[in-house]
């Protein structure tokens, strides 16, 4: 198995888990308008940077300096535009390694 088919895979993995941590704590905290803003540093790593992707992208707002609160509308609005991208690609990507299968059985 190659480094990039073990890297890849855990690096979506990391990435999703980020998202989701951060999305947990907004909604744990109710911080889903301007008024019910916290505060939040994220962790060093793959958390900052789908946290700044999410400021970047309007889904999490800085209401005051160092509090935000997450916009559920464009939440959904992201998550599913990502979803657009990423399920054909990946049935693609199985109908390619099915037949990449199929070329190699030798039966």
């Amino acid at each position: 198995m190659s480094a990039a088919n073990t890297i890849l895979p855990a690096l979506s993995v990391a990435i999703a888990q980020a998202r989701k941590r951060i999305v947990a704590y907004f909604l744990a905290q109710h911080a889903i308008s301007p008024e019910d803003a916290v505060p939040f540093v994220p962790a060093a790593g793959v958390e900052h940077g789908q946290f700044q992707r999410m400021l970047d992208k309007g889904v999490v707002h800085e209401a005051t300096p160092g509090s935000y609160w997450l916009d559920r509308a464009a939440y959904r609005a992201d998550d599913d535009a990502r979803r657009r991208v990423l399920e054909p690609l990946v049935i693609v990507l199985s109908v390619v390694a099915a037949g990449l299968i199929l070329l190699g059985y030798r039966g």
